[in-house]
């Protein structure tokens, strides 16, 4: 089941927890949100078996009323030939919605061999709507258009100028930034692992957003060969794409931690002050990960 936790912005204490998705003998993981141009709220889901292969294809839940409540699980269903079954992120100007998802290959479409003018095995690919996610297109494959025939897995983007900034992590320790114009061709790239002497293999589950002017790269950086995996926040030219400066959010001491940093942002203003929040997932040695939420002072790490 996905449950739903609603917390205090400023306290970050928990108020309530709820269930906003559950498909019987399933795992529902990765809930990504969406919000759609009419104010609908769905959040897409990673929907998984016990067992492999274990994707059955993408879930969704909507609310049509700012969160309160939310409606049946649904599937995405077969999109111009392709079945996913992982969400990354979207992004909404106008009517049009973007999602990046991706293909996997015990679902419809998701075999290179079937689609050779379309997806890799585990690509990820652009989909659009432009009504409020209740019908779906293909746009692009941005692991074609990023790195040729080689796959990539956990990418964000955001709006810039007319086109798209693009973050993408390979299979191969190669951290991606990139810019993509209107139509996701990729215009100009930089493999980040290789630039930067903070980033050696790749930064998982990354979220590329823009504040005060400002470029950032979030997530775990996971350090090659055997040094434990950090909470990292990097500043990067939009225009180079070069990284201009690195804080480390989390585990600045190298402790074990075994999973975690998938690290989603925000930010309130509290006596005079604007203080950046960002809501994770964190285990250790053993145990369960347990759901924290980490706060700076913004001006100190920006």
């Amino acid at each position: 089941m996905l449950d739903f936790l609603r917390i205090d912005g400023a306290s970050g204490a928990v108020k309530a927890c709820s269930t906003i998705a559950t498909i019987p003998g399933e795992i529902m993981q990765m809930g990504e949100w969406v919000r759609f141009p009419n104010g609908d709220i769905a959040t897409y889901i990673d929907a998984q078996r016990n067992k492999q292969p274990s994707r059955t294809g993408l879930a969704a839940a909507r609310s049509s009323d700012g969160g309160k409540t939310f409606g049946p699980v649904t599937r995405v269903g077969v999109v111009d030939g392709v079945e996913y079954g992982y969400a990354f992120e979207a992004v909404t100007r106008g009517q049009t919605t973007w999602m990046l998802v991706m293909t996997f290959t015990n679902l419809t479409g998701g075999v290179f061999s079937q689609q050779p003018s379309r997806s890799l095995a585990g690509s990820v690919d652009v989909i659009r709507s432009e009504d409020n996610g209740h019908t779906w297109r293909f746009v692009q494959s941005l692991s074609r258009e990023l790195v040729g025939n080689v796959s990539i897995n956990e990418s964000s983007f955001a709006p810039h100028g007319d086109g798209f900034i693009i973050a993408a992590r390979g299979y191969d320790a190669r951290q991606w930034l990139a810019y993509a114009d209107a139509k996701f061709h990729v215009t100009r790239k930089v493999n980040v692992a290789k630039t930067c002497d903070e980033i050696t293999s790749h930064v998982g589950r990354p979220r590329v957003f823009t504040r005060d002017g400002r470029w950032y790269l979030l997530g775990r950086n996971f350090l090659a060969p055997k040094t434990p995996m950090r909470l990292s926040l990097f500043r990067f030219d939009p225009e180079t794409l070069a990284i201009q400066r690195h804080v480390i959010l989390d585990n600045d001491e190298g402790n074990k931690v075994s999973d975690g940093y998938y690290a989603m942002p925000y930010w309130r203003e509290q006596n005079g002050k604007t203080q950046f929040h960002v809501v994770t997932y964190k285990r250790g040695d053993g145990g369960s990960p347990k759901i924290i939420r980490l706060s700076y002072d913004w001006e100190e790490v920006r």
